[in-house]
C-alpha cells in the first residue's frame, strides 16, 4: 500500500489500490504471479513469510481474498463468495466458521474503502503505509464459533437468515465497524 500511495500521486488511487490488493492476494496465498502475467516466470521470487491475522494464516487468506473480490466486483459479491465457502466447508470441509466470516467482512470493508473513490483509496493507502497491526484491520474473534459441520450449524444457528445466525452476523458487523480504520 505504500507503493500504491506513492504511485497514486500520478495515477488513479483506486486502480493502484486494486493492483496492490491483487499483488497481496497472490503473495498471501502463495500463488505464482505468472498465473496472471506470463513474464513473471522470469521475475525474482519474493521471500515467503507467514502472514497471519489473529494468529491464523487462514484468516489472512480470507481477509485478502475478500478484499480483492470487493475491490473488483463489489462487497455483495465478496460476501456471497465468503458465505458460499463457509457453507461448502460445513458440508464437506473444516466446518462453518464465524471467524472466517469475520475475516471476510473485514476484507470486504477494506477492499471497498481502498477502491470506492480516489479520496477513500488515498486515505486507506496513507493509513496502511503509516503502519497497521492485526487489530487495526481484523476484529477480535473471541466467542465466535468455528468448525461446525452442517448439522451442528443448522441446530445451533438455524441456518443462513435465521435469527440466531443474523445475531452473530450483526455482532461481526459491529466488530468490524468499530475498527478505527473502517470508520
Amino acid at each position: 500500500m505504500a507503493l500504491a500511495a506513492e504511485r497514486s500521486a500520478s495515477s488513479n488511487a483506486a486502480d493502484e489500490s486494486r493492483a496492490a490488493l491483487i499483488a497481496m492476494t497472490l503473495y498471501v496465498n502463495g500463488w505464482n504471479p505468472a498465473m496472471l502475467v506470463p513474464d513473471a516466470h522470469d521475475w525474482p521470487r519474493a521471500t515467503r513469510r507467514s502472514l497471519r491475522l489473529a494468529g491464523r494464516d487462514d484468516l489472512a487468506q480470507h481477509f485478502i481474498v475478500s478484499a480483492v473480490i470487493a475491490a473488483a466486483g463489489g462487497t455483495p459479491i465478496a460476501a456471497a463468495a465468503g458465505l458460499y465457502k463457509e457453507l461448502s466447508d460445513a458440508r464437506d470441509g473444516s466446518g462453518f466458521s464465524f471467524s472466517d466470516i469475520a475475516a471476510d467482512r473485514a476484507g470486504e470493508r477494506f477492499g471497498g474503502l481502498a477502491t470506492q473513490s480516489d479520496e477513500s483509496a488515498r486515505e486507506i493507502q496513507r493509513r496502511v503505509a503509516a503502519g497497521v497491526r492485526d487489530a487495526d484491520v481484523m476484529p477480535g474473534i473471541t466467542g465466535l464459533v468455528d468448525n461446525m459441520p452442517e448439522a451442528e450449524f443448522q441446530r445451533r444457528f438455524g441456518g443462513v437468515g435465521a435469527p440466531a445466525y443474523n445475531n452473530v452476523i450483526e455482532d461481526i458487523t459491529r466488530r468490524v465497524m468499530a475498527l478505527a480504520l473502517y470508520k
